[in-house]
């Protein structure tokens, strides 16, 4: 015996494959992500024929229902950077850094008041040091100088009492760590094709829904605020292709157990 519930409460997990364009194939599914959307939004328009006779002026003599492509909208509330790659219409490539150190090197002020790269990031405030050309005075951090230990950036404070001034040639020494991440060149790639699917079960009754998107094309249109005073989603939306080789573009599955 079946039963149907009376209604539907859906939650469930998203996972995307991206297809790779260099490898020119789909990337496979990854780990599963929190979203708070998975809309499929059946599309079509109306054709009417209207009458012109006077005995039914304007009435419907026919009327044909044509379908549309199907839209699709995603809105993620996990930080994945792949989710957030398309958000920014970005290239994803890694951000990798061995650690190691620097003994005294020679390293100019070319500026005061500035923050002036370091040339590594992930910077360890031990061993630390910046003295003179001559290494008989050393420069006190906070007094001095101030230092973005992750960017790799330093800044020689103007006016600090027995600073070092601009184009003085000073000795640097510091010991950095490894870093292992990506960073998102954004604006590099204006739309993504990729498959979807969702698994999830209606909380109604706790039966099981699947939802698998053989193709689709999605890209970001809204902004993404970074200091927004509530959760930022990540929004994509676009439409929903029927590929080689199917008759669909998308199966919904409720894959009850057998009675």
């Amino acid at each position: 015996m079946t039963t149907t519930a009376r209604a539907i409460l859906a939650g469930g997990l998203v996972s995307l494959s991206i297809w790779d364009t260099v490898a020119l194939a789909y990337g496979g599914f990854g780990s599963p992500l929190d979203a708070d959307k998975f809309e499929i939004k059946p599309n079509f328009e109306e054709k009417v024929s209207e009458s012109r006779s006077h005995l039914d002026y304007g009435q419907a003599r026919a009327s044909v229902v044509l379908p549309k492509p199907t839209e699709i909208t995603i809105e993620f509330s996990a930080a994945s950077v792949e989710a957030l790659g398309m958000q920014f219409q970005g290239l994803i490539q890694a951000l990798t850094q061995s650690s190691g150190n620097q003994p005294a090197a020679d390293f100019t002020l070319t500026k005061v008041g500035v923050w002036l790269p370091l040339g590594k990031r992930n910077i360890s405030s031990t061993g630390f040091v910046v003295t003179d050309a001559t290494a008989a005075t050393t420069y006190d951090l906070g007094t001095h100088y101030e230092v973005n230990w992750l960017r790799g950036e330093i800044m020689f404070i103007a006016g600090a009492s027995g600073g070092p001034d601009k184009d003085d040639v000073l000795k640097l020494a510091m010991t950095w760590g490894a870093v292992d991440g990506k960073k998102i060149l954004g604006g590099r790639v204006t739309q993504v094709r990729c498959q979807a699917r969702l698994d999830g079960k209606n909380l109604v009754d706790h039966s099981p829904i699947e939802v698998d998107v053989w193709e689709c094309v999605l890209g970001s249109n809204n902004g993404f605020d970074f200091l927004g005073s509530d959760y930022s989603a990540i929004t994509l939306s676009g439409k929903i292709v029927t590929p080689a080789g199917k008759t669909e573009g998308y199966e919904v599955r409720f894959p009850g157990a057998a009675t």
